[in-house]
């Protein structure tokens, strides 16, 4: 049996880890939110961007022009894929790393796709690292981005997405995360987001809501209605607007996904810590009760220890 103090230490030392495990849940709860208010935040310009895409797209003047291709809208027949995707650069949140990986491994059989044919860029240093392993080929990665919360901050990623895409360098760009659905759920999602196209850019703004908690009940004022055609004057030009347009909107759907992956990291981690706050809790309590064990066999041998003693001593006499 285990001495007292062993048994005093390990109480200690597991009293320790359950205070570390509370604090980490409490400033990953405090993330968590943060990431969901700064996404709701950012949501209404979205909203309005994407509103005025389809106006412009819906203009006599680019209907008749069929010639005109935004270099974000492009199709190309031929190249290698691009794949993002986006993890966390920290690690104890359960699942959340290991469940993105599984997500592209997964993407890549179902599509067919030759993974020698796919290029990755890597956000987060836990995704870096599992590309890695599989020996995949990575052509850029990015860390930090756990604590973004201004879309200035993502510029450098979407600066490189973008240039690469306009250069021809790919066919298309899926971009792979973790979708934020309630704390605790969470969802790996593939997307298309290049060739730009409308539905995609609306379904990342719509799930920006989550299914449950304090942000649920925000109004989705995103409309389905058809566009009606209408004589707007543009100025400089509708092309123009476009080619501007669709990077600032590029650059809002991928903020929003590192923003959903982000608040699902930190969700993630919550949960993890909170289990392994329960679990210190149920180790102190088990260590507690083997303690009073010890110590009350402790005491009963030295009370038999002293009856002997005085039974042998009055036998002497």
């Amino acid at each position: 049996m285990a001495t007292l103090r062993a048994i005093q230490n390990r109480i200690k030392s597991t009293g320790n880890i359950k205070q570390i495990t509370k604090a980490m849940e409490a400033v990953s709860a405090v993330k968590m939110r943060k990431s969901e208010q700064t996404a709701l935040s950012a949501r209404p310009f979205a909203i309005s961007g994407l509103e005025i895409l389809r106006h412009l797209l819906s203009a006599p003047t680019i209907n008749h022009e069929s010639f005109f291709s935004p270099p974000l809208m492009k199709k190309y027949k031929t190249g290698p894929r691009c794949f993002i995707i986006i993890a966390s650069d920290k690690g104890l949140a359960g699942s959340f790393n290991s469940n993105v990986l599984k997500k592209t491994l997964s993407t890549i059989k179902e599509k067919n796709f030759n993974p020698e044919e796919i290029e990755f860029i890597t956000i987060g240093k836990k995704s870096t690292d599992a590309v890695r392993r599989k020996g995949l080929n990575i052509i850029k990665s990015f860390s930090g981005a756990g604590d973004y919360t201004s879309i200035e901050e993502t510029a450098e990623i979407v600066n490189f997405i973008q240039d690469g895409f306009k250069g021809g360098n790919w066919r298309s760009v899926r971009i792979i995360y973790t979708n934020f659905l309630s704390a605790l759920k969470q969802e790996v999602l593939v997307r298309k987001i290049l060739p730009f196209h409308t539905h995609t850019f609306e379904e990342i703004i719509r799930e920006i809501i989550p299914q449950k908690g304090r942000y649920a009940n925000v109004p989705n004022t995103i409309s389905d209605k058809e566009i009606v055609n209408t004589d707007y004057i543009f100025e400089p030009d509708t092309k123009e607007i476009i080619e501007n347009l669709l990077p600032e909107l590029l650059a809002v759907e991928i903020y929003h996904t590192i923003l959903e992956a982000n608040a699902s990291e930190h969700s993630s981690r919550m949960i993890a810590m909170k289990s392994a706050s329960d679990s210190a809790g149920e180790l102190i309590d088990t260590l507690t009760i083997k303690f009073n064990n010890a110590r009350q066999a402790a005491i009963t041998k030295e009370l038999i220890e002293i009856t002997a003693g005085k039974e042998a001593l009055n036998n002497a006499n």
